[in-house]
């Protein structure tokens, strides 16, 4: 009989991508016979859920989707139903892929739930120190902290699955349908004005307020690509980002708005074609970052830097270091005027980092 495993992740696009590495070390340990159940937070119908990054993968055979309820009695309610229907599907192991940052007591009521769903062989249950998970320098300033993925992948090894990081870390990460790779391919066909120039991404949306870079500075990014003629610029993005996109190529007079046009597996097919992307934090990031596509991203210091940043090599990260790194904001705006971490990373810092991209990537000695 083929064991039975569950496996717990978030479930997020950036968290899915992330896993990925640990993902693929859980199905070589147990083997191709293994039936793996993935059990995630629900995701909304615009957003890639885990069943469409892992589309075609054969990592994962199953998806179990559970819904979090603002009222309590709801939930609890909601709660026993998913422990019976998980005693029902008899699983022998669960694996455990919840974000490094977990507290230790929400790791414990964690274990203890599976354990009422009857898995009594639980891997990965591991909560870190806070020392590890959140280092300082000397001054007290966040000091820099290993990548989320090697966190993951450090659970499993604690437990014994064997993570061989090197084919863990091998891009692309995730395989993209020929369907989505010919869909993004046939509206390049049809939309590109220079289709002999590289292509080059520029992504300006994002969903958290703290992580927000002003448009109009992408708007100039946009202009001295433009005007240095050596590259054709593509938008990307979600529909939230489609009117900025159409505005951002008007006010160019050049370039291509794919904002809001693909999926997210039709916009990573888009990544893949280019030959860098720029953006900030966020799941645009990591679906480029995913597939090999070099980044130049704009991050803040809310969080410790590296936990986050794109996963692999040739990607170029701008920070700006202030008193007040370490906050740890997320959905809110900043409430220091300014925003200093984010407004202070400037165009020409953002242009330095372009033209020593296209020097890497084209050999251009004189990129403008």
């Amino acid at each position: 009989m083929n064991k039975k495993i569950l496996i717990y992740c978030i479930g997020a696009l950036g968290d899915t991508i992330i896993a990925l590495p640990a993902l693929k070390a859980i199905r070589r340990h147990y083997g191709a016979s293994a039936h793996i159940s993935l059990m995630h937070e629900f995701r909304p119908l615009n957003s890639a859920s885990p069943s469409t990054i892992l589309a075609g993968m054969n990592i994962v055979n199953e998806f179990i989707v559970y819904k979090k309820h603002n009222n309590h009695f709801r939930e609890w309610i909601y709660l026993i139903a998913l422990v019976f229907k998980l005693r029902a599907k008899r699983f022998e192991d669960v694996v455990y892929l919840a974000p490094s940052e977990r507290l230790s007591s929400s790791v414990k009521r964690d274990a203890l739930f599976f354990r009422l769903c009857g898995i009594n062989n639980e891997i990965g249950f591991i909560s870190f120190p806070s020392h590890v998970l959140y280092p300082v320098y000397p001054g007290g300033l966040p000091a820099p902290v290993q990548h989320e993925a090697m966190f993951l992948l450090e659970r499993l090894k604690c437990d014994g699955i064997d993570v061989a990081e090197e084919s863990d870390l091998e891009k692309p990460f995730f395989y993209i349908p020929e369907l989505h790779v010919n869909e993004a391919r046939q509206w390049l066909s049809k939309n590109r004005r220079k289709p002999s120039l590289p292509l080059v991404a520029i992504c300006p949306g994002c969903k958290e307020p703290s992580n927000v870079w002003p448009v109009p500075r992408f708007v100039e990014i946009g202009h001295r690509l433009v005007q240095q003629g050596l590259t054709e610029i593509v938008v990307v993005g979600g529909p939230d980002e489609r009117e900025i996109g159409r505005q951002m190529v008007e006010t160019w007079g050049s370039g291509l708005n794919a904002a809001g046009t693909f999926a997210p597996l039709g916009s990573a097919a888009l990544l893949g074609e280019c030959s860098f992307m720029i953006g900030l934090d966020t799941g645009t990031t990591h679906l480029a970052s995913a597939q090999g596509v070099p980044c130049i991203s704009m991050y803040g210091c809310q969080k410790e830097p590296g936990r986050f940043y794109p996963l692999g090599k040739d990607h170029v990260v701008l920070r700006n270091p202030v008193s007040c790194a370490g906050c740890r904001l997320i959905n809110e705006p900043c409430p220091v005027a300014g925003h200093p971490c984010m407004m202070g990373i400037t165009v020409e810092s953002v242009w330095a980092a372009i033209k020593s991209m296209q020097t890497s990537l084209f050999g251009y000695q004189n990129a403008g």
